[in-house]
């Protein structure tokens, strides 16, 4: 009996601690808030709409880009502000984190035969939602452009496959007025609201978050732009680097466990498919497609625009009753479908066969490398 009561004293002296530690990893992520996620919420934030407006402005005019060591901007917000900044670029690229190696700027060009110079708006879990946001802002903003790149994903033709488009909500409740009547612009649920809140909430008390908030706190919240001196490219450099034309260089350290990590991917393996915003059997929405086409007319009124496919690692399409190679099959046909109705060219496939692309040119089951992405153009449907 003694032993059971001093068991459950321990147990509550456990609980208790373990919710004092999650309460103080919450209010730490909370208050240093390295990627802005909090801001609205956080009066004492010091990242204001203007430090991004500054970042971009350097970003630009940079020789080999910043420095992405002290990330307080949230990724929305800087790619919203590119969006809005009229470049020289005759091309911006629409896309997820698949499109974050495509470039202009490096040796191994992607779509040069399209673009001379392009602008690369990739966001991480990028869905509908967010293309709507930034095509406004593109609408609005940009001049010089011709073609605007809208790339295809497996869950691109439905709706809410991922939260965090839901940090600029305002801005789509706007972007959606200007596309749709008030009678047809009813796309947004409380239900899907929740979501981004729950994420929220979630992230108060995730552990990659915290450390990011440690290592914010070690370099005495430093909140100044570094930009990025000489360096290889292909062997990346202290910290992840973001060129002046929106692509991405990995960390020296991220690229070099990528090469170790390569053998990996040649193991058969099955896939987490919601990992990738698919769900089996719902490879699209027909209420997404039409909000797709109607924002495709938008941008042509402007812009000539042009699909882009991007493949996934060969392993993928070993067993192709997978969900997630039904899901590529199925969508890349839909793409191709509206691709002809609307007269739009289509480049690239999920299929690496069809591009060229090798099992060595892939970072990892979904992400080619600028290698595999420079043949993109390999496949070029004309409409």
């Amino acid at each position: 009996m003694q032993n059971y009561k001093n068991f459950l004293n321990y147990l509550v002296v456990l609980i208790f601690f373990s919710l004092i530690l999650l309460l103080l990893i919450a209010l730490v992520n909370f208050k240093i808030d390295p990627t802005n996620i909090y801001s609205k919420y956080n009066k004492s934030s010091k990242i204001t709409n203007e430090t991004s407006k500054s970042f971009i402005d350097k970003l630009i005019n940079s020789k080999n880009g910043i420095l992405m060591k002290n990330y307080v901007w949230n990724e929305r917000d800087i790619y919203l502000n590119l969006a809005k900044y009229e470049s020289d670029s005759d091309c911006i690229v629409l896309g997820s984190s698949q499109i974050k190696q495509i470039s202009s700027y490096r040796k191994k060009r992607s779509l040069s035969s399209s673009c001379n110079q392009l602008l690369n708006l990739g966001i991480n879990g990028a869905v509908l939602e967010d293309y709507i946001v930034l095509s406004q802002s593109i609408l609005e903003n940009q001049k010089k452009a011709k073609n605007i790149i809208i790339a295809i994903n497996a869950w691109t033709f439905n709706l809410n496959r991922d939260a965090r488009w839901l940090h600029y909500k305002d801005d789509y409740d706007i972007a959606l007025k200007k596309m749709f009547s008030e009678n047809d612009n009813n796309y947004i649920t409380n239900e899907i609201t929740a979501s981004y809140q729950t994420l929220l909430i979630n992230n108060l008390i995730n552990i990659k978050y915290f450390i990011s908030s440690l290592n914010l706190i070690n370099s005495k919240k430093n909140y100044s732009i570094e930009m990025a001196k000489d360096f290889n490219f292909e062997l990346g450099t202290t910290h992840k680097v973001l060129l002046p034309d929106g692509s991405i260089i990995s960390s020296a350290e991220t690229i070099e466990k990528r090469k170790k990590n390569k053998k990996d991917l040649s193991k058969k393996t099955e896939w987490n498919m919601q990992d990738w915003g698919i769900v089996p059997g719902v490879w699209y929405e027909q209420n997404a497609i039409n909000i797709f086409i109607k924002l495709v007319n938008q941008l042509k009124k402007k812009f000539n625009v042009i699909f882009l496919i991007t493949p996934y690692h060969p392993n993928v399409w070993d067993n192709e009753e997978q969900p997630s190679v039904k899901a590529m099959k199925n969508v890349e046909l839909k793409a191709n479908e509206i691709a002809k109705i609307l007269n739009i060219d289509v480049i690239g496939s999920f299929n690496p066969k069809k591009v060229g692309c090798y099992s060595n040119e892939f970072m990892d089951q979904i992400h080619a490398t600028d290698l595999c992405l420079s043949k993109l153009e390999n496949v070029y449907v004309s409409n």
